[in-house]
């Protein structure tokens, strides 16, 4: 089972690896300076999936710097060799279970690439967007919106399900 918990500087190495693995396919190498400032920063509320003691995934959420009551989810990544396993699907989920439980929610909002489109596609977002190569060289860049109205497919997280702790 996967267990999620708040980011803190300790998974910080963890992180950084996670990306690495998803280096060439899922992220482009130019944009890890990228994520470590986002880790140092910190602007969002960023979770961690363990497995076993061992991290596995990672994924956060933060308010849209320009549409009051919406979100972005971001730096959302699963360690490339556990893909296809049903990690992502549960660190989406709880995500947006999260964010389902917050008042006057709009819209929320993601930036992914060709590669991670239809998972996103399969949970109800549509794509707004593409530029070619807007992440890096053939990785393109997706912005994609899950409206409101879909989030009622995720009621409210039931902690048991997912081994959510946020403590």
């Amino acid at each position: 089972m996967l267990e999620l918990s708040p980011y803190d500087d300790r998974y910080r190495e963890d992180c950084l690896a996670l990306f690495d693995s998803n280096v060439p396919k899922f992220f482009g190498a130019s944009e890890r300076d990228d994520f470590a400032r986002f880790l140092e920063k910190f602007p969002a509320s960023y979770l961690i999936g363990h497995e076993h003691g061992v991290v596995v995934a990672a994924g956060g959420y933060a308010p849209h710097r320009t549409e009051p009551g919406s979100w972005i989810l971001c730096w959302g990544m699963v360690d490339v060799r556990r893909h296809r396993q049903g990690l992502g699907r549960v660190l989406l989920e709880a995500r947006l279970r999260l964010l389902a439980a917050m008042p006057q929610i709009n819209a929320i909002y993601l930036n992914t690439s060709q590669h991670s489109a239809g998972f996103f596609e399969r949970s109800g977002f549509t794509i707004t967007r593409t530029i070619p190569d807007g992440h890096a060289p053939g990785i393109d860049l997706y912005e994609m919106k899950l409206a409101a109205g879909k989030l009622q497919k995720f009621p409210d997280l039931a902690v048991g399900e997912v081994g959510l702790r946020l403590s």
